[in-house]
């Protein structure tokens, strides 16, 4: 009789285990998911003296692309550049509610939107244009929600 009892117990706790574990809400063993501690975060934001918005990452500096780099290529602001302009590195990631079109991705470890190569400005102080004529600030492509594909047109077979 208590063998059965303690299989039973034994049988809901591992269901209840596995259960929590296949949600995601947390591990079997009680740890939350997170995002990876290397990740970016990215939304979109209207910035003064820029028309319409552009991509901001996590603690809300804005994103530039550098003219001198090659879509889906590394980036090519080094050194000195780098020091002003330095690279985004890390897990893009898409802030949570927030619709953005076009696609992030990584290149030799750098963040990239549309196959373009992410940087930031070590001066900037608010969220302003800081661009000038080499780097431009990235603006999002515009969300669209994805178009239900079509049923197949049922034919008839001749036989």
């Amino acid at each position: 009789m208590r063998t059965g009892l303690r299989a039973g117990v034994l049988g809901v706790v591992s269901v209840a285990l596995l259960a929590g574990s296949w949600w995601g809400t947390s591990s079997a063993f009680g740890a939350t998911q997170h995002t990876p501690k290397n990740a970016v975060v990215f939304r979109a934001k209207h910035v003064r003296g820029v028309k319409g918005e552009v991509l901001v990452e996590g603690s809300g500096l804005v994103v530039y692309t550098f003219t001198g780099d090659t879509r889906g290529k590394a980036g090519t602001c080094t050194g000195a550049c780098a020091a002003i302009w330095p690279p985004v590195h890390g897990v893009p990631v898409v802030a949570s509610g927030v619709k953005i079109g076009g696609k992030f991705g990584r290149i030799d470890g750098q963040v990239t939107y549309n196959g373009w190569p992410l940087y930031l400005f070590t001066g900037e102080k608010s969220l302003t244009n800081h661009a000038d004529s080499s780097f431009k600030v990235v603006r999002p492509a515009p969300w669209k929600a994805p178009v239900p594909m079509p049923s197949p047109t049922p034919t008839t077979m001749p036989y």
